[in-house]
Formats: C-alpha cells, sequence, structure tokens
C-alpha cells in the first residue's frame, strides 16, 4: 500500500464539510439581502400609496452667462385641494440674485389617471452675478393638503430633487475683469459748480449742461457728454474748470444699460478716483464720494454717482476719465464706452497784502478821500455864509403858523378840540369849546340846533332841569328824545347821541361864506371911521 497515495485521497474528505458550510452561510446571506430589498420597497410602496404628492422640478436653461437669467419651475400638484397655500423655499445664495414677477404663483391643474390633480406652481427668475455652479436642490417646501380618505388637512414636507445651474464666462470675454453683458451702454456725466463766494447762504450754484452740438448754455457748466459706445474718444475740447479756494464741483455720472442687468454695473467714480493715482494727484481737490443710486427695470436700468471735489489749495487737477467694457451677446464680442478727464484749475488763496499792496491802495484812495472832505467842508461853509438853515427853519414855522391860523379861522381845530373833549367826558370843556365854535355855523343851522338842543338835554340830566344853556331855532324838531330817567344809561345814552349831533368837517365848511359877512358885519359896526368918512362925504 502507498502511503502517498492514502494521504491524497483522505484530503478531499476533510475539507468537504467546510466548503458545505461556506456554502450555507453565503446563501443565509443572501436571503437576509432579498428580504430587506422586499421590505424596503414594499415600505416605499407603502409611503407612496400614504403622500400622493407629485413634485416637478424644471430649470431653463441649466448653462447660461453670468449677467443673464434662467427660469426655475416648481410645481405641486395633489389629488384633492390645498386649504393652506405651499411653503416655498427661497434659494438664496451667494453670487445668485433670485427674484420673483408680479404673477411668479399660480395655481394650476393637471389630469392624472383620468382625474383632476390641483395644485399651485412658482417660477424663480435666477441671475448669476459670477461664473460658477449652484446648486439648488437643498431646500425644502412644506405641503398641506386635504387626505383623499376623509379630507382631513395632512402635511408633508418634501425636498427638492437636485438641480444645478452652471454660469460659465463667454469665450469673448474671458479676459473681462469685472465681467459686464449688456446690449448697450450709456454714459452720461453732469457738473454743477458751486461758487464760494456769491451771495446766499450756502453760496450760489451755478449748473448747466452742454447739448450734442457742443454749445453751453449761458449759466456756467462744465458741460454733459454724452459718449456713445462706438465711438472712442471721448469730448475733451471744453476748456478746464476755473475754480478759487472754498468752490465745489459736484460730478454726476450716470450708465444707462439695456440688454442686462444693472445689478454687475461697477463703481463708476470711487474707484476711478482711486485709480487716478496717489494723493498727490488729487493735492487741489478734496474728494467727498456720495452713495450710489440703483434703479432697475425690465430691460435694465441706471446707474448713478455722485462725488464732490472742494477746491482746497490752488493748483491744477484732474477729475479722472470713466470707462466701462463690457460684453455684447448679439454681436459675441465686447464694446466700450468712456467719458474723458476734465482738467481742473485752482487758483491759490490770497495771502496777506504786502507793504507795496498797501501803498498803492491808499495812494489810489487817497485823492477820493480829500475830494470828499473838501466837498463836505464847502457845503457847511455855504450853508453857514448864507444862513440857508435859519431860513429853512423860519420859512418852516411861518408856514406852520399860518396853517395854525387857517385851522383856526375855520373852525376845524376847535371842532377837534370840541370832539377831545367829547370822548373825555368832560361836560365843562364840551360847553367851552361850543361857545367857541358856535359863531363858525350858521345862525339857522339845523346842525348847530340839533348840537344845542342836545347839549342843553345833558347840561339838565347833569346839573338839574333849571339850567339851560341854549335854546334850538325856530322851528326845529328833535326827532331823537331826552329819553327818560336819571340813570347812569340814560346820562351814557345822552352823550352817545351828543356825539352823533357833531357837526361834521362838511357842515362847517358849508357855512364858511356866512361867517365872513358875519365877521365883516362886526367889524364895519365895531370902525367908527368909516361911518364918519361916509357921513362927512
Amino acid at each position: 500500500m502507498n502511503p502517498r497515495r492514502v494521504s491524497r485521497a483522505s484530503r478531499p474528505g476533510k475539507s468537504a464539510p467546510r466548503l458545505a458550510g461556506l456554502m450555507l452561510l453565503s446563501l443565509l446571506l443572501s436571503s437576509l439581502a432579498l428580504m430587506s430589498t422586499l421590505c424596503s420597497a414594499a415600505a416605499t410602496a407603502a409611503d407612496t400609496r400614504s403622500s400622493p404628492v407629485r413634485l416637478t422640478v424644471e430649470l431653463e436653461p441649466q448653462e447660461l452667462a453670468p449677467g443673464d437669467s434662467a427660469e426655475l419651475r416648481v410645481q405641486v400638484l395633489v389629488p384633492t385641494w390645498m386649504p393652506e397655500p405651499v411653503t416655498f423655499p427661497s434659494l438664496d445664495q451667494p453670487g445668485l440674485r433670485v427674484t420673483l414677477g408680479d404673477r411668479a404663483t399660480t395655481p394650476i391643474s393637471q389630469r392624472v389617471d383620468g382625474k383632476t390633480w390641483s395644485g399651485v406652481s412658482r417660477r424663480y427668475r435666477l441671475t448669476p452675478l459670477s461664473a460658477g455652479r449652484f446648486e439648488l436642490g437643498s431646500g425644502s417646501l412644506e405641503v398641506t393638503y386635504a387626505s383623499p380618505e376623509d379630507n382631513s388637512p395632512t402635511q408633508q414636507r418634501l425636498t427638492l430633487p437636485p438641480v444645478t445651474l452652471t454660469a460659465r464666462l463667454p469665450e469673448a470675454a474671458e479676459g473681462l475683469a469685472p465681467y459686464l453683458s449688456a446690449r448697450d451702454i450709456e454714459l452720461t456725466q453732469t457738473l454743477e459748480i458751486v461758487r464760494a463766494g456769491k451771495s446766499g447762504e450756502n453760496g450760489e450754484q451755478a449748473q448747466g449742461q452742454k447739448g450734442d452740438d457742443g454749445d453751453a448754455d449761458d449759466t456756467e457748466n462744465a458741460g454733459d457728454d454724452r459718449q456713445s459706445p462706438e465711438q472712442d474718444d471721448a469730448d475733451g475740447d471744453s476748456g478746464p474748470i476755473e475754480l478759487e479756494a472754498g468752490d465745489s464741483v459736484t460730478r454726476t455720472v450716470t450708465a444707462r444699460l439695456s440688454g442686462g442687468s444693472a445689478l454687475l454695473l461697477p463703481d463708476l467714480l470711487s474707484a476711478t478716483a482711486k485709480e487716478a493715482g496717489d494723493e498727490t494727484a488729487m493735492a487741489p481737490l478734496g474728494v467727498y464720494p456720495e452713495t450710489p443710486r440703483l434703479e432697475e427695470s425690465s430691460d435694465g436700468g441706471t446707474r448713478t454717482d455722485r462725488v464732490t471735489y472742494v477746491a482746497e489749495t490752488g493748483g491744477k487737477s484732474s477729475l479722472p476719465g470713466v470707462s466701462l467694457r463690457w460684453y455684447d451677446p448679439e454681436s459675441d464680442s465686447l464694446a466700450q464706452a468712456e467719458l474723458a478727464p476734465i482738467e481742473v484749475s485752482v487758483s491759490a488763496p490770497r495771502a496777506a497784502r504786502s507793504a507795496e499792496d498797501w501803498s498803492r491802495l491808499v495812494l489810489g484812495v487817497l485823492p477820493w478821500l480829500l475830494g470828499l472832505v473838501l466837498l463836505v467842508s464847502l457845503t457847511a461853509w455855504l450853508w453857514r455864509r448864507l444862513a440857508i438853515g435859519a431860513k429853512v427853519r423860519a420859512h418852516w414855522q411861518y408856514h406852520q403858523q399860518q396853517q395854525r391860523q387857517r385851522r383856526e379861522a375855520s373852525g376845524v381845530a376847535g371842532l377837534h378840540r370840541l370832539k377831545r373833549s367829547l370822548d373825555a367826558r368832560d361836560l365843562v370843556a364840551v360847553r367851552r369849546h361850543w361857545e367857541a365854535l358856535e359863531p363858525h355855523l350858521d345862525s339857522n343851522s339845523e346842525a348847530r340846533a340839533r348840537f344845542a338842543n342836545r347839549l342843553d338835554a345833558l347840561c339838565r340830566a347833569r346839573l338839574g332841569p333849571d339850567r339851560e344853556i341854549a335854546k334850538p331855532a325856530a322851528g326845529f324838531r328833535d326827532t331823537g328824545g331826552d329819553g327818560g330817567g336819571d340813570g347812569i344809561d340814560n346820562k351814557e345814552s345822552l352823550w352817545q347821541r351828543l356825539a352823533q349831533a357833531l357837526p361834521s368837517a362838511r357842515e362847517l365848511a358849508s357855512s364858511r361864506p356866512a361867517n365872513r359877512q358875519l365877521a365883516h358885519d362886526r367889524l364895519t359896526a365895531l370902525n367908527p371911521t368909516a361911518q364918519v368918512t361916509r357921513r362927512n362925504a
């Protein structure tokens, strides 16, 4: 018997149980894997049957250039209805501008398996501001719908499926920094000059615009230069701006963009001012930028930058030019718009006057000062020599005296005194001034009789019924009546009626011819010389 052959035959017999065990173990593992797969599929089918919400996401286009816009449409459908609105994600992330239109969210309906499902659709407008990849599948939304079994409100949170938006630079714009895409860009600038030496609280502002033909308006301005993208050179024919220390220039540059996003417009003035050079280049001017103003529209928008330059010291400088380069997708090429620099000349502030300046000033003013002193001295000498002052004063006094005599002769002065005594309620003064004024009125005058009657009634009420100072003219009838009683109110009424009966200046003037005749008769009666002369004749 060969021992080597016996050993070979015994080896397979020992390894058979081991192989059988391995095969049994692999079969057991395969059975477990199959059972887990079937269980997960059954669970998934159960979830699908319990949550019949359908979510659809569409992105068009999925690849575009920075500045262009893509539309992301999210649709949610349920077999019943939605008692509450769907909560959509915001999708905001750096470098991506997400906006919603006027009717971004709208209700929809769709036929599914012969039944009408209702839902809602939302459209997002996505605008990448730089090149890169933007993942949009991280957002989640919450849906509330009526259960198909019992119409009870059921809530479910869904996650957006993975969606990628890619922004790539066009080949023609690979060297463009910063990237700017538009169909057309127009640059406009306006300069407003404020003179510190003008009158006013803040100085008088002079501003204006230069038209396309280059003719400036009457107001002081540095021009409004318009440059189209096809032109390479800016309008630099206008001369430098002449300023003095304290003056200021406000430069307003507006970029009007069409066929793109105005958000991509860069800073127009602050960046150019920094890139213009070191501080010595702007030494005569102080730079004070303002906050830019951005306005968007459906086709583009505008960006307005303002910088105020204040003249501080003397010297020459220039407002830096503005240059914009952008990519035109219609022509697949780069375009450019420019505004030329503006030269500025600042006059140095006047220093203290030197001795030579003061001597020149004194020599120029001295002849005028001497002439003024001589003119004043000559006028004073003539005033004293010719007694002009005394003559003027005497003429003025004589004129005042004549005026007083005319007022006394006409009775106007007496009438004013009588009125003042009536206002003061002084009965004694009233009687005295009335006796002086009475001869200036006709004896048969109704105004004279009316005032005398009412003055008599006042005196009777104040001094007693036995006092009588005047009698009415024959035929005069006072319709006013004296009133009854001796009370204070009755006396006050008598004072008021007496003031109403005061003769007017017109009645006094109508009695002047009779007064003059009366005065002439009285003088004739008192002049015996005239009678003797007539008698001797």
